[in-house]
Protein backbone atom coordinates (compact mmCIF):
# COMPACT_ATOMS: atom_id res chain seq x y z
CA UNK A 1 0.00 0.00 0.00
CA UNK A 2 1.42 3.37 -1.01
CA UNK A 3 1.64 6.48 1.16
CA UNK A 4 -1.06 8.16 -0.92
CA UNK A 5 -3.38 5.23 -0.22
CA UNK A 6 -2.70 5.47 3.51
CA UNK A 7 -3.75 9.13 3.80
CA UNK A 8 -7.51 8.57 3.28
CA UNK A 9 -7.40 5.65 5.70
CA UNK A 10 -5.60 7.77 8.29
CA UNK A 11 -8.17 10.54 7.93
CA UNK A 12 -10.99 8.03 8.31
CA UNK A 13 -9.46 6.57 11.46
CA UNK A 14 -8.99 10.05 12.94
CA UNK A 15 -12.63 10.87 12.24
CA UNK A 16 -13.72 7.57 13.81
CA UNK A 17 -11.74 8.10 17.01
CA UNK A 18 -12.83 11.75 17.25
CA UNK A 19 -16.46 10.68 16.98
CA UNK A 20 -15.90 7.93 19.53
CA UNK A 21 -14.32 10.44 21.92
CA UNK A 22 -17.35 12.72 21.55
CA UNK A 23 -19.72 9.84 22.25
CA UNK A 24 -17.69 8.83 25.31
CA UNK A 25 -17.59 12.40 26.59
CA UNK A 26 -21.32 12.74 26.12
CA UNK A 27 -21.93 9.48 27.96
CA UNK A 28 -19.70 10.59 30.84
CA UNK A 29 -21.57 13.86 31.09
CA UNK A 30 -24.91 12.05 30.99
CA UNK A 31 -23.72 9.84 33.83
CA UNK A 32 -23.71 12.77 36.26
CA UNK A 33 -26.75 12.28 38.52
CA UNK A 34 -29.57 14.75 38.02
CA UNK A 35 -31.73 13.59 40.96
CA UNK A 36 -29.80 13.44 44.23
CA UNK A 37 -30.99 12.91 47.80
CA UNK A 38 -28.60 13.97 50.54
CA UNK A 39 -28.87 12.46 54.03
CA UNK A 40 -26.93 14.30 56.74
CA UNK A 41 -26.24 18.00 57.27
CA UNK A 42 -22.49 17.86 56.69
CA UNK A 43 -23.02 15.92 53.45
CA UNK A 44 -25.63 18.38 52.17
CA UNK A 45 -23.23 21.24 52.92
CA UNK A 46 -20.67 19.63 50.63
CA UNK A 47 -23.21 18.98 47.86
CA UNK A 48 -24.17 22.66 47.87
CA UNK A 49 -20.57 23.89 48.15
CA UNK A 50 -19.65 21.81 45.09
CA UNK A 51 -22.45 23.40 43.08
CA UNK A 52 -24.74 20.39 43.19
CA UNK A 53 -27.79 22.26 44.43
CA UNK A 54 -29.62 22.04 41.09
CA UNK A 55 -29.64 18.24 41.25
CA UNK A 56 -30.72 18.08 44.91
CA UNK A 57 -34.32 16.86 45.14
CA UNK A 58 -34.70 15.97 48.86
CA UNK A 59 -32.83 15.97 52.18
CA UNK A 60 -33.14 14.30 55.56
CA UNK A 61 -34.43 15.93 58.75
CA UNK A 62 -30.94 16.63 60.12
CA UNK A 63 -30.18 19.04 57.27
CA UNK A 64 -30.35 22.82 57.68
CA UNK A 65 -30.66 24.35 54.23
CA UNK A 66 -29.59 27.97 53.59
CA UNK A 67 -32.46 30.42 54.06
CA UNK A 68 -32.32 31.47 50.41
CA UNK A 69 -32.41 27.90 49.06
CA UNK A 70 -35.62 26.53 47.59
CA UNK A 71 -37.80 24.30 49.85
CA UNK A 72 -37.12 20.59 49.50
CA UNK A 73 -39.00 17.48 50.63
CA UNK A 74 -37.69 15.94 53.88
CA UNK A 75 -37.39 12.16 53.74
CA UNK A 76 -36.87 10.94 57.30
CA UNK A 77 -33.74 10.91 59.47
CA UNK A 78 -30.43 9.70 58.05
CA UNK A 79 -30.18 6.75 60.46
CA UNK A 80 -33.77 5.61 59.83
CA UNK A 81 -34.53 6.34 56.19
CA UNK A 82 -37.86 5.00 54.84
CA UNK A 83 -37.71 3.08 51.55
CA UNK A 84 -41.08 4.30 50.29
CA UNK A 85 -40.35 7.96 50.97
CA UNK A 86 -37.05 7.80 49.16
CA UNK A 87 -38.30 5.87 46.13
CA UNK A 88 -41.24 8.28 45.80
CA UNK A 89 -38.68 10.97 44.85
CA UNK A 90 -37.33 8.82 41.99
CA UNK A 91 -33.66 9.44 42.92
CA UNK A 92 -30.61 8.40 40.92
CA UNK A 93 -28.18 8.85 43.82
CA UNK A 94 -28.46 8.74 47.61
CA UNK A 95 -25.44 10.18 49.36
CA UNK A 96 -24.77 10.19 53.10
CA UNK A 97 -22.32 9.22 55.81
CA UNK A 98 -21.28 5.81 57.03
CA UNK A 99 -24.03 5.91 59.69
CA UNK A 100 -26.74 6.28 57.04
CA UNK A 101 -29.26 3.47 57.14
CA UNK A 102 -30.75 1.13 57.99
CA UNK A 103 -28.90 -1.42 55.87
CA UNK A 104 -32.18 -2.99 54.69
CA UNK A 105 -33.27 0.35 53.23
CA UNK A 106 -29.97 0.82 51.40
CA UNK A 107 -30.14 -2.71 49.99
CA UNK A 108 -33.68 -2.24 48.70
CA UNK A 109 -32.71 1.07 47.10
CA UNK A 110 -29.73 -0.51 45.36
CA UNK A 111 -31.93 -3.35 44.12
CA UNK A 112 -34.24 -0.67 42.69
CA UNK A 113 -31.36 0.89 40.72
CA UNK A 114 -30.50 3.76 43.05
CA UNK A 115 -26.78 4.37 43.47
CA UNK A 116 -25.59 4.67 47.08
CA UNK A 117 -22.55 6.69 48.14
CA UNK A 118 -21.51 6.53 51.78
CA UNK A 119 -18.70 8.84 52.84
CA UNK A 120 -16.75 7.99 56.02
CA UNK A 121 -17.24 10.35 58.95
CA UNK A 122 -14.32 12.79 58.79
CA UNK A 123 -12.30 13.04 61.99
CA UNK A 124 -9.87 15.65 60.67
CA UNK A 125 -9.21 18.04 57.82
CA UNK A 126 -7.45 15.55 55.56
CA UNK A 127 -10.38 13.15 55.75
CA UNK A 128 -12.75 16.00 54.93
CA UNK A 129 -10.71 16.83 51.82
CA UNK A 130 -10.85 13.20 50.70
CA UNK A 131 -14.63 13.22 51.10
CA UNK A 132 -14.83 16.36 48.97
CA UNK A 133 -12.84 14.62 46.22
CA UNK A 134 -15.05 11.53 46.28
CA UNK A 135 -18.28 13.51 46.23
CA UNK A 136 -17.05 15.85 43.51
CA UNK A 137 -16.20 12.88 41.32
CA UNK A 138 -19.62 11.31 41.89
CA UNK A 139 -21.45 14.56 41.13
CA UNK A 140 -19.10 15.40 38.25
CA UNK A 141 -18.35 18.81 39.79
CA UNK A 142 -15.05 20.71 40.10
CA UNK A 143 -13.58 20.57 43.61
CA UNK A 144 -10.66 23.00 43.36
CA UNK A 145 -12.39 26.11 44.75
CA UNK A 146 -13.95 24.49 47.81
CA UNK A 147 -10.76 22.56 48.55
CA UNK A 148 -8.71 25.75 48.44
CA UNK A 149 -11.14 27.36 50.89
CA UNK A 150 -11.01 24.37 53.24
CA UNK A 151 -7.21 24.20 53.08
CA UNK A 152 -6.96 27.91 53.91
CA UNK A 153 -9.23 27.44 56.94
CA UNK A 154 -7.22 24.42 58.07
CA UNK A 155 -3.96 26.38 57.81
CA UNK A 156 -5.48 29.21 59.84
CA UNK A 157 -6.63 26.76 62.51
CA UNK A 158 -3.18 25.15 62.64
CA UNK A 159 -1.63 28.57 63.28
CA UNK A 160 -4.29 29.40 65.88
CA UNK A 161 -3.64 26.15 67.75
CA UNK A 162 0.09 26.79 67.74
CA UNK A 163 -0.49 30.26 69.21
CA UNK A 164 -2.21 28.88 72.32
CA UNK A 165 0.10 29.02 75.33
CA UNK A 166 -1.43 25.81 76.66
CA UNK A 167 -4.22 23.67 75.20
CA UNK A 168 -7.29 24.02 77.45
CA UNK A 169 -8.99 20.95 78.90
CA UNK A 170 -12.45 20.64 77.38
CA UNK A 171 -15.48 18.68 78.52
CA UNK A 172 -18.41 18.26 76.13
CA UNK A 173 -21.58 17.12 77.88
CA UNK A 174 -25.15 16.10 77.26
CA UNK A 175 -27.17 16.99 80.35
CA UNK A 176 -30.53 16.00 81.77
CA UNK A 177 -31.84 17.22 85.11
CA UNK A 178 -31.80 14.48 87.71
CA UNK A 179 -29.87 12.10 85.45
CA UNK A 180 -26.39 13.57 85.55
CA UNK A 181 -24.04 14.32 82.67
CA UNK A 182 -22.81 12.27 79.76
CA UNK A 183 -19.45 13.26 78.32
CA UNK A 184 -18.23 12.84 74.74
CA UNK A 185 -15.01 10.85 74.49
CA UNK A 186 -12.79 9.81 71.61
CA UNK A 187 -14.35 8.78 68.32
CA UNK A 188 -17.13 11.37 68.61
CA UNK A 189 -17.80 14.53 66.61
CA UNK A 190 -17.33 16.77 69.70
CA UNK A 191 -13.90 15.21 70.26
CA UNK A 192 -12.90 15.98 66.66
CA UNK A 193 -14.13 19.57 67.04
CA UNK A 194 -12.25 20.01 70.33
CA UNK A 195 -8.97 18.88 68.75
CA UNK A 196 -9.55 21.00 65.65
CA UNK A 197 -10.01 24.10 67.84
CA UNK A 198 -6.84 23.40 69.83
CA UNK A 199 -8.27 21.90 73.00
CA UNK A 200 -7.64 18.61 74.80
CA UNK A 201 -10.57 16.35 75.61
CA UNK A 202 -10.77 16.05 79.39
CA UNK A 203 -11.92 12.42 79.09
CA UNK A 204 -10.01 9.58 77.44
CA UNK A 205 -12.72 6.94 77.08
CA UNK A 206 -14.42 6.12 73.78
CA UNK A 207 -17.92 7.27 72.88
CA UNK A 208 -20.36 8.77 75.38
CA UNK A 209 -20.32 7.76 79.05
CA UNK A 210 -22.04 8.87 82.23
CA UNK A 211 -19.85 10.85 84.62
CA UNK A 212 -19.86 10.41 88.38
CA UNK A 213 -19.95 13.48 90.62
CA UNK A 214 -16.38 12.81 91.72
CA UNK A 215 -15.17 12.58 88.13
CA UNK A 216 -16.50 16.05 87.38
CA UNK A 217 -14.04 17.53 89.88
CA UNK A 218 -11.15 15.24 89.01
CA UNK A 219 -11.36 16.05 85.29
CA UNK A 220 -10.69 19.76 85.97
CA UNK A 221 -12.15 21.09 82.71
CA UNK A 222 -11.21 24.64 81.69
CA UNK A 223 -14.26 24.79 79.43
CA UNK A 224 -17.57 22.95 79.37
CA UNK A 225 -19.30 22.67 76.01
CA UNK A 226 -22.80 21.58 75.09
CA UNK A 227 -24.88 21.49 71.92
CA UNK A 228 -26.99 24.47 70.89
CA UNK A 229 -30.13 22.33 71.04
CA UNK A 230 -29.67 22.35 74.85
CA UNK A 231 -28.68 26.02 75.16
CA UNK A 232 -32.13 27.25 76.25
CA UNK A 233 -32.69 24.33 78.60
CA UNK A 234 -29.30 24.89 80.25
CA UNK A 235 -29.70 28.68 80.35
CA UNK A 236 -26.33 29.18 78.67
CA UNK A 237 -24.70 26.77 81.12
CA UNK A 238 -25.94 28.36 84.35
CA UNK A 239 -28.33 25.46 85.00
CA UNK A 240 -25.42 23.04 84.96
CA UNK A 241 -24.12 24.61 88.15
CA UNK A 242 -27.52 24.13 89.76
CA UNK A 243 -27.89 20.52 88.59
CA UNK A 244 -24.29 19.58 89.37
CA UNK A 245 -23.01 21.87 92.19
CA UNK A 246 -19.61 20.15 92.19
CA UNK A 247 -18.93 21.81 88.85
CA UNK A 248 -18.41 25.03 90.82
CA UNK A 249 -15.13 23.53 92.04
CA UNK A 250 -13.75 23.12 88.53
CA UNK A 251 -11.83 25.83 86.61
CA UNK A 252 -14.72 26.05 84.13
CA UNK A 253 -17.33 26.36 86.87
CA UNK A 254 -15.38 29.03 88.73
CA UNK A 255 -15.10 31.13 85.56
CA UNK A 256 -18.52 30.23 84.14
CA UNK A 257 -16.62 29.09 81.07
CA UNK A 258 -19.48 27.52 79.13
CA UNK A 259 -19.92 27.49 75.37
CA UNK A 260 -22.88 26.44 73.24
CA UNK A 261 -21.63 24.66 70.12
CA UNK A 262 -23.70 24.88 66.93
CA UNK A 263 -25.37 21.48 66.87
CA UNK A 264 -25.11 21.29 63.07
CA UNK A 265 -21.32 21.42 63.41
CA UNK A 266 -21.51 18.12 65.33
CA UNK A 267 -23.46 16.11 62.76
CA UNK A 268 -21.51 13.63 60.68
CA UNK A 269 -17.98 14.41 61.81
CA UNK A 270 -15.87 17.31 60.59
CA UNK A 271 -17.68 19.32 57.92
CA UNK A 272 -17.76 22.88 56.64
CA UNK A 273 -19.80 24.07 59.64
CA UNK A 274 -17.25 22.43 61.94
CA UNK A 275 -14.42 24.55 60.52
CA UNK A 276 -16.33 27.75 61.28
CA UNK A 277 -17.27 26.55 64.76
CA UNK A 278 -13.68 25.51 65.52
CA UNK A 279 -12.53 29.03 64.67
CA UNK A 280 -15.11 30.56 67.03
CA UNK A 281 -14.18 28.11 69.77
CA UNK A 282 -10.48 28.82 69.39
CA UNK A 283 -11.19 32.54 69.70
CA UNK A 284 -13.00 31.82 72.96
CA UNK A 285 -9.95 29.97 74.25
CA UNK A 286 -7.77 32.99 73.48
CA UNK A 287 -10.15 35.57 74.92
CA UNK A 288 -10.81 33.92 78.28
Amino acid sequence: MTLSNLQPLTRALCCFFSAAALVFTGAAAAAAPERVISAGHSITELVLALGGGDSLIAVDSSTRLPAEFRPLPVVGYYRQLPVEGLLAQNPQLLVGGDHMGPATTLKLLQDSGVKILQLPEAGNGEELLRNIDRLAQELDKPAAAIKQSVQAQLRALTAARAALAQPPRILFVRAQQGRGLKAAGTGTSPDSLIRLAGGVNAVAFEGYKQLSDEALVELRPDWILFSSDQAEQLNGGAELLQWQPLLKLTPAGKRSAFYSVDGYALLGGIGLASLKEAKKLNEKFVAK
